[in-house]
């Protein structure tokens, strides 16, 4: 079954209201093995309404409408419709009272326009809104789906999840299958090298199939199948992943919903190390994702924010001689610091950052410019970037190099 997703609202369009109901809606369609091909914003115009709902009913088998079901004179989802398949709208008397009691159990009288909620298209099953005015319809024409829904996501999942799911689940029980997906995190690799490793299983994809997504600082991909349950699926994926991993797997950081600090904490607990930070141009960003982990305290011992050079020098005991001369952005005082932060907090590892975050250079060193140190008992290394971007992107870039750089080092050790 082809399906499509029409969110109505001028607001939408204008940047007023963000659309979180596709995605909703999109994710328990793929666990009924519904393809959703094309989402749509659309404003308040019942002419660009009524082409929009055209062009989708010549490409799709249901169609799911959010918004547009309000009591005002600009909600004309239902009135759109109807008016293109000539069904006629009646004044339901279940949808009245429900309408009054609604109101009346707010000690409120129901305005007159709030009738306009209860107007149904003639056929169709009313999918009942508990919890505010605008209730949803299933209609069914010719071979094809459409369903409506409130706008508001409390309602819309109302209405979706007690009303329209079950429905939709009988027209597909048939079939009985789902869509399911696993994602696979990668980092210190950009997406075309990603797809250029593994570009000839995009080519002979069918079921499972792959998708590389770019996020902030990582690239994801996700390996999608179209089978009848989740067991069956993380057996049908198998061969795929193995290959993925053989090729590229050394990227790889974690699964789905796994952090790359989360992986961190429970390789440094395996491992039975401990970790210190010593940071400046990421203000403690990496100390502060270490200890959002749960159970952190057991290998993280703290963290020092030495932003000032002063501050380096006294609690790090950066020579000032090396601060004059190769300055705070350096490979030296990188190392320096990490040195400090392991004899000061007496740790088995301390991870050490120092930058120019922007928005100007410092030093003569240029925006961006980052060093990254991380010394132990069996490591002392130093590793210089350069990342683009405002100061936010460039932190969160930093630390995300930082920690992929600690995550590689304590894999060694699992290796070794």
């Amino acid at each position: 079954m082809k399906s499509e997703i029409i969110c109505v609202g001028t607001e939408l369009l204008l940047g007023d209201q963000v659309d979180t109901n596709s995605p909703f809606i999109a994710k328990e369609l793929a666990n009924l093995g519904i393809d959703v091909f094309f989402q749509t914003n659309v404003g308040d115009n019942l002419a660009r309404l009524q082409e929009t709902i055209k062009i989708a009913m010549g490409r799709s088998d249901l169609i799911i409408f959010t918004g547009g079901l309000g009591p005002t004179e600009d909600d004309l989802t239902k009135e759109a419709l109807t008016g293109l398949l000539s069904i006629p709208l009646y004044e339901d008397p279940k949808e009245v009272q429900r309408l009054k009691e609604f109101f009346s159990k707010r000690g409120q009288e129901m305005p007159p326009n709030n009738l306009r909620q209860a107007l149904i298209p003639q056929g169709s099953i009313i999918l009942e809104n508990s919890i505010g005015t605008a209730s949803g319809v299933l209609l069914e024409n010719n071979n094809k789906y459409f369903i409506f829904l409130p706008g508001p996501p409390s309602e819309m999942q109302d209405v979706f999840l007690k009303a329209a799911l079950p429905r939709l689940m009988k027209l597909t029980q048939r079939e009985r299958v789902g869509i399911y997906s696993q994602t696979l995190k990668f980092i210190g690799i950009s997406e075309s090298k990603l797809e250029k490793e593994l570009i000839d299983l995009f080519h002979n994809q069918n079921n499972p199939t792959l998708a590389l997504l770019a996020k902030e600082g990582e690239i994801h991909c996700r390996i999608t199948a179209k089978v009848s349950d989740r067991e069956t699926f993380l057996k049908i994926i198998q061969p795929l992943k193995r290959e993925i991993m053989s090729r590229v797997g050394e990227y790889c950081y974690g699964v789905d919903q796994e952090q790359l600090e989360e992986i961190i904490v429970n390789l440094l607990k395996e491992k039975g190390l401990t970790l210190a930070t010593a940071e400046s141009c990421t203000g403690g960003l990496i100390a502060k994702r270490v200890t959002n982990v749960p159970g952190s305290s057991q290998c993280f011992k703290g963290g020092i924010v030495a932003y000032d050079n002063e501050i380096k020098a006294k609690l790090l005991n950066i020579p000032e001689e090396v601060l004059a001369t190769s300055g705070a952005i350096s490979s030296e005082t990188a190392l320096l610091m990490a040195q400090g932060a392991l004899k000061l907090l007496n740790t088995d590892l301390a991870l050490a950052i120092t930058g120019n975050a922007g928005p100007a250079s410092s030093e003569g060193k240029p925006v961006g410019l980052v060093y990254i140190a991380l010394v132990g008992q069996s490591i002392k290394f130093c590793e210089k970037a350069m990342f683009s971007g405002d100061r936010e992107r460039i932190r969160g870039r930093s630390s995300n190099q930082a920690l992929n750089i600690l995550r590689k080092h304590l894999i060694n050790l699992n290796n070794s």
